[in-house]
């Protein structure tokens, strides 16, 4: 259960759909001078998109494929977003878990994620 296709017919129409701003982060592994590797988020950039939970539908698919989705997110064709990526706004983290560019038609992008769930820390440890 996606977009209507009749919104694609309209560019911006669906690029005034894409009413949210997300922060997208690709994982880098740098050297610690150890023989080991520091693993972290690097900033991409922001992109405007739009954020819907996953239904229950497209959650069993994922999961007969043996992945796990929570929401779905669109953008606009050419972003930089790849897997293993995280988008963070709402108020939430998640991590892409795949992109596909529906019917190939260079017009947007949909991005399967699953939200990351973040750990509370004691202050001051």
């Amino acid at each position: 259960m996606g977009l209507p296709e009749t919104l694609f017919a309209d560019s911006s129409l669906f690029q005034s759909l894409m009413g949210d701003t997300f922060i997208v982060t690709r994982t880098q592994h740098v050297a610690d001078g150890m023989g080991g590797w520091v693993i972290s988020h690097v900033a991409l950039g922001t992109i405007d998109a739009r954020l819907r939970p996953a239904s229950a539908e497209e959650i069993t698919v994922a999961l007969q494929e043996q992945r796990k989705i929570t929401h779905k997110l669109y953008c606009l064709a050419g972003t930089d977003i790849a897997r293993g990526d995280q988008v963070t706004g709402e108020g939430r983290t998640l991590e892409v878990m795949g992109v596909r560019e529906p019917a190939h038609a260079g017009h947007h992008l949909e991005v399967d994620l699953y939200e990351v769930q973040k750990e509370e820390t004691d202050a001051g440890s």
